[in-house]
């Protein structure tokens, strides 16, 4: 029988010395998350699908199937990344990867007219990238910080939102400069040359990078790594499955309307350009996602903090089903559907850590992963499809406003916290 417990109050003075401690390996994680696989090419997909469709002969449904292998394929590429970094470790498997997105993104430009080459760059990038998945930066941000660790997530999980604010806006540059195949391989020269020095500095696990292990474990504000149920035991009650499925039924709803929000407002009489300042705006908004939910998470119930969030999409769907758009009303809707995405990986990492430990972080994570990539890896092709069948986005929308109360009510259900046994 576990003990329930409520929120840990964080103590002002331990929550410093865990940011002093673990400064080094969090900016590291923070430019890893901005520059993995997850962010680069899910905030720029709606860029390139606008510009691949007025030069290539496929619809928009042909284009979106390849963020959508890239989101599907995390289904075995998440889980086996886990087991890899319980095993060889967040560092090896991030040093690995890094390089690897790189030479991948560089092989997008190299597609031929098929359009069975484009996806198959897709499940190449898929396979060789999977190591930058948000799963490596949170297993080391979740080993340094206990207290803070909502706030640290956040922090860490913060370089999507400034990939979200920027990558648009730049990928849209390169491709108006240099077309849409050189501005995929130049947007991975662009990764390894921003994230590589940072990770080989200072992204190292706990216990490590001059840290001495056991003054770290005896450190007050030191979590416990050993903590923890293994996926097994975690399957069999119910808080794992209420957790999957919510965030399968919310991640279909931000990836949809982000991985579309471009096309949805160039629809609505706006350049790709314009729609693509709009998108920026996502990013902002997935910043202050990260940072609010993180923080309010470390002092309050964080299943009510997802709840808030994950119920946002709803409005944002409303919004851009209307069908005309006051240049707020677009601002309003990219920066609500921004903070549910800022807060939908934090909250993943943080109710792992709370509610199943992190002994097997990795194995729980990468299983949980499955159903969000299912979430975010057909929505694009569902909202793709749903054009070319009908000619707007209502269906899709509508869609979204459902799933989004299904999702928040589904994370209430978790209860409060356990408390947890340790090996």
């Amino acid at each position: 029988m576990s003990v329930e417990s409520t929120a840990i109050a964080p103590d002002s003075s331990s929550s410093l010395q865990e940011f002093k401690q673990g400064y080094k390996a969090l900016i590291a994680s923070l430019i890893g998350a901005g520059c993995g696989i997850s962010s680069v090419c899910f905030y720029t997909n709606s860029v390139f699908v606008a510009a691949i469709d007025t030069d290539m002969p496929w619809s928009r449904g042909e284009i979106q199937i390849g963020i959508s292998i890239m989101i599907l394929a995390a289904i075995f590429t998440a889980p086996l990344t886990g087991m890899l970094i319980d095993r060889f470790g967040a560092r090896a498997v991030a040093l690995t990867s890094m390089p690897l997105f790189t030479l991948s993104l560089v092989g997008l430009s190299f597609v031929g007219n098929d359009v069975r080459s484009f996806y198959a760059g897709w499940v190449v990038m898929s396979v060789l990238a999977a190591g930058t998945l948000p799963i490596t930066w949170t297993k080391v941000v979740n080993q340094w910080f206990d207290r803070s660790r909502g706030l640290a997530l956040g922090l860490t999980l913060m370089g999507t939102g400034i990939a979200a604010a920027v990558a648009p806006k730049y990928a849209a540059w390169l491709i108006g400069e240099y077309g849409w195949r050189n501005a995929y391989a130049l947007l991975g020269v662009t990764v390894l040359v921003i994230s590589f020095v940072p990770l080989l500095l200072f992204f190292f696990e706990f216990g490590h990078a001059g840290k001495p292990q056991q003054q770290s474990r005896e450190s007050e504000s030191a979590p416990a790594p050993k903590t923890g149920l293994t996926l097994k035991q975690a399957l069999k009650g119910y808080k794992l499955w209420a957790l999957c499925i919510a965030l399968l039924c919310v991640a279909v709803g931000i990836s949809g309307v982000i991985t579309n929000l471009v096309p949805i407002l160039t629809d609505k009489g706006l350049t790709v350009g314009e729609a693509a300042g709009y998108a920026g705006l996502v990013g902002i908004s997935v910043i202050a996602g990260r940072l609010l939910a993180g923080f309010l998470m470390d002092r309050l119930w964080a299943p009510a903090i997802a709840a808030l969030f994950l119920f946002m999409p709803l409005i944002s769907a409303i919004l851009l089903k209307q069908p005309a758009l006051s240049d707020t009303q677009m601002a309003l809707a990219a920066l609500i559907v921004g903070l549910a995405a800022g807060a939908e990986l934090d909250i993943m990492a943080y109710l792992i850590s709370r509610y199943f430990g992190l002994a097997y972080y990795g194995s729980l994570y990468g299983f949980l992963y499955i159903f969000f990539s299912i979430g975010a890896g057909v929505a694009p092709v569902i909202f793709g499809w749903a054009f070319d069948v009908s000619g707007n986005y209502n269906l899709t929308l509508s869609m979204v406003a459902v799933l989004s109360v299904v999702g928040a009510l589904l994370i209430v259900a978790m209860g409060k916290y356990p408390v947890l046994q340790q090996h």
